[in-house]
């Protein structure tokens, strides 16, 4: 991190939100320094953002003596790499999360500190939708850090075991049920309802002049990678009538898109939008290692849609297809546990199993299409070559994502498909 950044942090941004009450009621600002345990939470796979982590000083407030530690989250420093991932409009949206719907999640839950304990603490932010001066390189997000807590970004770099996905699912099944008490309270709330507060407070993040991420063929582009390994491999064509419908969706490509991410009442929710294994931290048992905790962070692609596009992603992204075989029935239950968990005595749990697996059929196909870009950079030997995709046009662009990851990235991409065809929702 440069030197002007740090610079500008310790003289502007802290200074400045101790003015505005972040840290609370009379704190007054010290000092802010850098430190460097990122590796404690983060991994290579963190570079849509520059991450700062540090200690703020500060005399006459709650907190402890020792500082305040946190993290800053400032726009990417390569202004390209910030553009191609429309870093304005995500950080607004987190922005918005944080401010605005959270906090209204909490108002309509029996423990509203449970709520807010499902992210990091929010503390402080300059972010404008229209990304201020200079490209938006002095707009910041500033969080409580949790590592001096335990959390940290689990050691498995794609597929994670049992345990750590069922804890996942019941936290996201708690987000999703909030958004059902939210709904439910609108009637004894002034103000707009709880879906047009999201989908007026949210700003569209994966949109590049008019084609879903910048080309008008990255969906089939990309998503027909999955289709031909399955199609290979299917000798006896048990697949063929299910490839075929997948192949016509894809070639819909951005207007498939906004039909899969097209809310439908009465189960839409307010969804994280990109809830994978990258954007959990898990506090572990010191005696057993097992993970007793998770929280969730980085929702700035947040969107109101169908549950499905959370489930769909995370289950396809995060878990192998013998797992997925063997346990699938199993994370539907731990979800509608954590949806359970939240809903009011008295009021009967608004989603089941079977609303599940029809939210899959409906718009699960959006998980793929998420993962035939995404996971072949994960299973890539290295991370992916960010400057080189920054300059490469949209066609090279997608050339270089299917040459990604290789034949494990063609069998992974297939598994999924044979697996959404085998539950029916292709």
């Amino acid at each position: 991190m440069c030197k002007s950044r740090m610079d500008y942090l310790s003289t502007v941004v802290f200074p400045r939100a101790a003015a505005d009450g972040a840290f609370g009621p009379g704190a007054e600002y010290v000092s802010f320094r850098a430190v460097d345990c990122g590796g404690a939470i983060l991994d290579d796979y963190q570079f849509a953002s520059d991450i700062v982590f540090g200690t703020v000083t500060l005399t006459g407030s709650e907190w402890p003596a020792g500082g305040v530690p946190v993290v800053v989250k400032m726009k990417n420093a390569d202004s390209r790499m910030a553009a191609m991932m429309n870093m304005h409009e995500k950080f607004y949206n987190e922005y918005v999360f944080y401010t605005r719907l959270l906090p209204m999640l909490a108002a309509s839950a029996a423990d509203p500190a449970a709520v807010f304990a499902l992210f990091p603490r929010f503390l402080y932010s300059n972010v404008t939708l229209d990304g201020g001066t200079d490209g938006g390189q002095q707009q910041v997000i500033v969080l409580a850090n949790l590592a001096p807590t335990g959390y940290r970004a689990n050691n498995q770099k794609v597929f994670l075991d049992v345990g750590h996905v069922q804890l996942a699912l019941r936290k996201l099944g708690a987000l999703h049920g909030l958004s059902y008490n939210a709904k439910a309270a609108d009637s004894s709330r002034a103000g707009p309802t709880f879906a047009n507060l999201c989908t007026a407070s949210l700003v569209e993040t994966q949109w590049f002049n008019g084609h879903w991420y910048m080309s008008p063929r990255f969906l089939s582009g990309t998503g027909n990678r999955g289709v031909n390994a399955l199609r290979d491999s299917d000798t006896d064509g048990k697949y063929a009538a299910p490839l075929a419908r997948v192949q016509a969706t894809l070639s819909g490509e951005s207007e498939t898109m906004k039909e899969l991410l097209r809310p439908a009442e009465p189960l839409a929710v307010l969804c994280h939008g990109d809830f994978c294994r990258n954007n959990l931290l898990y506090r572990y048992d010191v005696a057993t290692g097992r993970p007793m905790d998770v929280a969730v962070i980085d929702p700035a692609q947040a969107r109101y849609a169908s549950p499905a596009i959370d489930l769909s992603f995370f289950l396809y992204m995060n878990t192998s297809d013998a797992d997925r075989v063997a346990n699938w029935d199993v994370y539907v239950a731990a979800y509608l546990d954590g949806v359970a968990e939240v809903t009011p005595a008295g009021r009967a749990v608004p989603l089941t199993a079977a609303d599940v697996h029809a939210e899959m059929r409906a718009h699960g196909l959006y998980g793929y299409a998420h993962c035939s870009f995404f996971l072949p950079a994960m299973v890539n030997a290295v991370p992916p070559d960010v400057e080189r995709l920054t300059k490469s046009t949209s066609d090279e662009r997608i050339q270089l994502i299917n040459e990604s990851g290789g034949q494990e990235a063609d069998r992974l991409l297939a598994s999924i498909l044979r697996h959404m065809a085998d539950r029916g929702y292709v």
